[in-house]
């Protein structure tokens, strides 16, 4: 009978040791996951940037062959922008990964990106920016205007 609870007893410590295992490596998965997608947001963001730059009287969404995107490149599912005006609005029109706004506010250092909430950003740093957001990017979208 002692030896039935030895061996019970070593089957729930492996059993936690391996659900821990499992959870930090979930983990790690997002956090590279959700890296990945804000840095290549900004990348696109960057080749958006010097589209509107280049083109001052181009208003709309710029095709993607239109900009000087890296060779390498692989653009995200669901990352868009629009330009208005000379400002560029690059925005992920989707269901984006928990804390992606934060992510995208730490790589940048900047208050200019955020989600749009009633026709407005809202930044996870300051707050209502009073930046307005064009009606072509969709609402509860995350945002970044350049």
């Amino acid at each position: 009978m002692t030896m039935h609870w030895v061996i019970l007893m070593i089957l729930i410590i492996a059993t936690g040791v391996s659900v821990e295992t499992q959870n930090q490596e979930q983990r790690a998965f997002d956090y590279a996951t959700l890296d990945s997608l804000s840095r290549n947001f900004l990348v696109y963001r960057s080749a958006a940037t010097e589209f509107a730059r280049s083109n001052p009287t181009f208003s709309g969404v710029p095709n993607d062959s239109a900009l000087s995107l890296p060779a390498w490149f692989v653009k995200p599912l669901g990352v868009e922008s629009y330009i208005a005006a000379g400002t560029t609005y690059t925005y992920f029109n989707g269901v984006a990964p928990s804390g992606m706004s934060s992510a995208l506010v730490e790589l940048t250092q900047s208050a200019v990106v955020g989600v749009k909430r009633s026709g407005m950003l809202i930044s996870p740093v300051t707050g209502a920016t009073g930046i307005s957001i064009p009606p072509a990017v969709p609402e509860g979208a995350i945002v970044a205007v350049n």
